[in-house]
């Protein structure tokens, strides 16, 4: 396939392949052009490598990547099949990068961009694991490169394990399939019959990150030390060792935990994730997450009944909502009737009126709407942030004190 140009057809779009872009064991990824001269990358399973169980991985790799927003995951625009001496071969349009992170690395990175790049692939990994799923084949060569956005990708989720219902095609990874490049690999997939899950991907990250720094893949004791290239970086040869124990139980067991040692370090661009509740997303920590936010109230319905107009509003508020309403500041209202006068139960609000005030106040009552929903998300926002200072403060006392406590124990003599 690759030494001649070939043809793929979806549903609503044609590419053409411009050149080979790299080869893999099981496929090829090829730049390619459509009928409107853009070009993509677009990766294909070699016709030898198709199995079934191979075509599954590889399904299962589109509907993640498909559904998956986050700007450090590998996105997929298109896909389909290519007949190939009779044999249908599954493919996937992703965008074109500029190269893998490998080039980038060799190359050399800039002391403040190293764990700038660094956090992009935690970020993207993490976004991973949030949806349950493992990459399980972590490697400079699987995070691609944007060059126009300065932004890594993580890519190749071809031996992941899904473990989402929605991947209903999932395959479990036999513990005898010996996929993962070793070089990369966590002691538990070298050997047969041993459970591989994300902390296999946190022991991947330990050795790029010390790599990233050292040029040095670590293997065994006595590798090569980030203190011994940048002393000022040395806090990170701790992250490293934390992060390639041999047992996965001596790890950290999330990457939230290798991100709250750099943030306590003082690495402000390090951010925390979580998934949303309300749009299966990651999104980051600091985002407010509140139906009362994302979809804000509205009034649905009114009733009036012998004096009491009653408001029936979209969702049941709560107290915090509530407070946001009585102290919203600048508001117009009808005389006698602000935001105080309203009793609050749930979805519904009531007030007493007469006739002529009905429709006054209901035009007042959706004005402040806006003005309440702005002040409840500041108010959610402002614990998260007094929270995140509090968490870090914590943080940071705690390595002192492990810091002092090691100081001590080196220094002192019997």
């Amino acid at each position: 396939m690759p030494a001649k140009e070939v043809l793929f057809q979806t549903t609503f779009s044609r590419y053409r392949t411009i050149r080979l872009l790299g080869e893999g064991g099981a496929g090829y990824v090829h730049e390619v052009e459509d009928e409107k001269g853009e070009r993509f990358g677009l990766k294909v399973l070699k016709s030898q490598a198709v199995t079934d169980d191979r075509r599954k991985r590889f399904h299962n790799e589109i509907l993640f990547c498909q559904r998956t927003s986050h700007h450090n995951v590998l996105k997929v625009i298109d896909h389909g099949l290519v007949v190939e001496k009779d044999q249908p071969l599954p493919f996937y349009v992703m965008p074109l990068y500029e190269s893998s992170f490998r080039p980038l690395m060799k190359a050399g990175l800039a002391q403040d961009a190293i764990l700038q790049f660094f956090s992009q692939i935690l970020d993207g990994t993490e976004a991973a694991h949030l949806q349950n799923v493992a990459h399980r084949d972590l490697k400079p060569e699987n995070v691609l490169y944007d060059k126009a956005a300065s932004r890594l990708v993580v890519a190749d989720f071809g031996i992941a394990r899904f473990q989402q219902d929605e991947l209903y095609t999932a395959v479990e990874t036999k513990a005898s399939d010996r996929l993962a490049n070793f070089q990369y690999a966590a002691p538990e997939q070298r050997v047969r019959g041993k459970e591989v899950d994300h902390r296999a991907d946190i022991y991947s990250l330990g050795l790029m990150l010390n790599e990233i720094f050292t040029g040095q893949i670590p293997q065994g004791t006595g590798y090569r030390t980030v203190e011994s290239v940048l002393s000022e970086f040395s806090y990170v040869d701790d992250i490293v060792a934390s992060m390639i124990r041999q047992e996965p139980a001596d790890r950290p067991q999330s990457i939230d935990s290798v991100k709250s040692e750099l943030i306590a370090r003082g690495a402000e661009f390090v951010s925390r994730q979580r998934l949303s509740t309300l749009k299966s997303a990651v999104i980051p920590s600091s985002e407010v997450d509140d139906p009362l936010v994302s979809d804000p109230v509205r009034i649905v319905a009114v009733d009036w009944d012998n004096g009491t107009l009653s408001l029936l509003l979209s969702q049941p508020v709560n107290e915090r909502w509530e407070s946001a309403l009585r102290t919203m500041g600048n508001y117009s209202s009808l005389s006698g009737k602000g935001p105080e006068m309203f009793s609050i139960h749930g979805d519904r609000a009531t007030i007493q009126s007469r006739e002529q005030e009905v429709q006054p106040i209901i035009n007042h009552f959706k004005g402040w709407l806006p003005l309440v929903t702005r002040g409840y998300e500041e108010s959610l926002k402002d614990d998260q942030r007094r929270r995140e200072e509090r968490q870090t403060r914590e943080l940071q006392a705690r390595i002192q004190a492990e810091e002092a406590r090691a100081r001590i124990l080196r220094n002192v003599k019997i």
